[in-house]
């Protein structure tokens, strides 16, 4: 069987159905939607095993670290996700579209993928600490000697590496494996913190993240090179043909629509960083990421979603409905338990930590139309709508990071609400989601209104 990806149905396409890739044989794979449940299932795991280990760590950290040196390690770690965000999160949903299509290319796609983001997030990080001193702030300081600087590019070099893998593993549907990577790396992490709390009290936060990271990388590597990838060789079509110009729009549109999450997601921490002290950066960094736990949820359902629908289009709709309820029913949980218990556990990581139970709150309350619109993006990537795309990404991100400015400036609205500074964050997360929220949603109702036979001609709209 001869078949072309597109992206892009011409005239004469329009409203035909699309074919779902093959196995060898002409077998539709993943006709039953199991594989979407086990590799979704595997990626909430992962998100549970990721979120609890990381509470533990935490609390060890504020435990055996004087606040103000977890401030600036976890400043260090958020520059470092910033920067690897910015440059491995578009290729995530780009492979995670690719990949089930590109047969006897994949090598070279995932090769590329680790050449280009690692040379890019390496130029991105000399640029960073270039320009080190316009962040301002002590919170900073850990980066400001040339052997920090240097662990610092050298870790979001790798950073980025794994950022792929995660991505290339979920493309593969062999996301089994994510959460067994992230749990070595969470207890290698933790037992590391430990040792280096009596030796390097001010700089053994960020190193504790650093080299479980590099430890993993490789094993993870030789995992997907030499097994992996050439298992999905053996069991897809052998004469795919895949053109560069069409992987070289959905990058180029995923990305843009990448740099406006990358906003939501990263570039808020930092521009906190550069506004707070390091004590109160501590904090603030605790509840983001608790919250992002909750966020990841939603966005492990939409990927596994995506990529199931890209293997088969024609069960989009179907996929979507249990990826849009699971979500739903996991955040309403996770969302009344942080709330509920955000004023009482975060007092046993210090007294100072109560001053973020507010902005957690808020962060826990806006996961649910967050993740209700990260639902939605799987869809537009499923069917390759690149202008939908970019559309949702710029919108929450930029609507998002301009109510963080402005709300910050006017702190004073939230006085008494723990510290007003980082409680006008969550405000300001609240608020951007749900106004998009509200704007996708006759988007994803008419997509869950579609019968199955008419999913194949929703990419020409």
């Amino acid at each position: 069987m001869s078949e072309r990806i597109e992206l892009e149905p011409s005239a004469s396409s329009v409203g035909e159905p699309v074919e779902s890739p093959v196995r060898r044989g002409g077998e539709v794979d993943s006709a039953d939607g199991g594989l979407f449940l086990r590799n979704a299932y595997a990626l909430v795991l992962n998100t549970g095993i990721t979120g609890a280990l990381g509470l533990v760590y935490w609390f060890l950290a504020a435990h055996h670290y004087r606040d103000a040196d977890v401030g600036r390690g976890s400043a260090a770690i958020s520059a470092l996700m910033a920067l690897t965000s910015l440059v491995s999160l578009n290729a995530a949903g780009t492979l995670n579209r690719f990949i089930p299509k590109a047969g006897k290319h994949s090598f070279a796609v995932v090769a590329c993928a680790y050449v280009l983001t690692s040379a890019a997030v390496a130029a991105l990080a000399f640029c960073f600490l270039a320009t080190l001193s316009w962040w301002g702030g002590p919170v900073f300081d850990l980066l400001r000697t040339p052997s920090m600087q240097l662990w610092f590019v050298g870790g979001a070099v790798v950073a980025s590496v794994i950022t792929v893998q995660e991505s290339v593993l979920t493309g593969l549907r062999a996301a089994v494996w994510v959460p067994l990577w992230n749990a070595i790396f969470g207890v290698a992490k933790i037992i590391l913190l430990l040792l280096l709390a009596g030796s390097m009290p001010r700089s053994g936060v960020f190193f504790s993240w650093i080299v479980p990271m590099v430890v993993i990388m490789f094993p993870a590597s030789l995992q997907i090179f030499v097994w992996l990838l050439p298992r999905h060789i053996r069991r897809t079509a052998p004469d795919i043909a895949l053109q560069r110009g069409q992987i070289g729009r959905f990058f180029a549109a995923d990305y843009l629509g990448a740099l406006f999450m990358f906003a939501t997601m990263f570039l808020v921490p930092v521009l906190v960083a550069a506004r707070v002290e390091a004590h109160t950066y501590a904090y603030f960094f605790l509840a983001w990421s608790v919250a992002g736990i909750l966020n990841m949820v939603a966005c492990n359902l939409s990927t596994s979603m995506a990529v199931e629908s890209v293997y088969d289009m024609g069960s989009l709709a179907r996929h979507c409905r249990a990826a849009l309820t699971r979500a739903v029913g996991l955040l309403l949980v996770g969302v009344v338990g942080v709330s509920l218990a955000a004023p009482y556990a975060l007092g046993l990581f210090g007294p100072g930590y109560l001053d973020a139970a507010p902005v957690l709150q808020l962060l826990a309350f806006a996961s649910l139309p967050a993740g209700i619109i990260e639902i939605y993006l799987g869809t537009l990537r499923a069917r390759t709508q690149r202008r939908q795309i970019i559309w949702v990404q710029s919108a929450r991100g930029m609507l998002v990071l301009a109510l963080v400015v402005v709300l910050m400036r006017c702190s004073q609205l939230f006085a008494g609400f723990g510290d007003p500074r980082i409680t006008a964050v969550g405000v300001a997360v609240l608020v951007g989601q749900g106004v998009v929220m509200l704007a996708v949603l006759p988007g994803l109702g008419r997509v869950l209104g579609y019968r199955r036979h008419s999913l194949h001609g929703c990419a020409s709209r």
